[in-house]
């Protein structure tokens, strides 16, 4: 377990947030979403939100307390999981690609 407390595992894994970061910009920029400071902000604190989310999981269940585990994965994974569809709705916004409706438009 030493590993995951050493410098090495943080610089991989600053690593990866900053791959993470570079994608998603990559990704917004090929399909012309524009990406303001509050969105940026917005998707990193759910980033950490989720991180602590399987942090808290892991951690859990590393200390043997399954119920703590289950209890807190449902609460935070439910948060998680509701914050992560709203803020896919946030960013799409001023895409274009965000449906206005269901009903086709015969006419049109």
């Amino acid at each position: 377990m030493g590993f995951f407390t050493s410098g090495f595992f943080w610089f991989l894994e600053g690593i990866l947030f900053c791959i993470f970061l570079l994608a998603v910009r990559a990704w917004t920029q090929d399909r012309e979403i524009p990406m303001t400071p509050w969105k940026w902000a917005a998707l990193v604190v759910w980033v950490f939100y989720a991180g602590f989310t399987i942090a808290f999981i892991g951690t859990s269940l590393g200390e043997n307390e399954v119920s703590a585990a289950v209890r807190g994965g449902i609460l935070f994974g439910v948060i998680a999981v509701v914050a992560g569809v709203g803020l896919w709705r946030l960013i799409k916004i001023g895409s274009g690609s965000v449906e206005q409706g269901t009903a086709a438009d015969p006419e049109g």
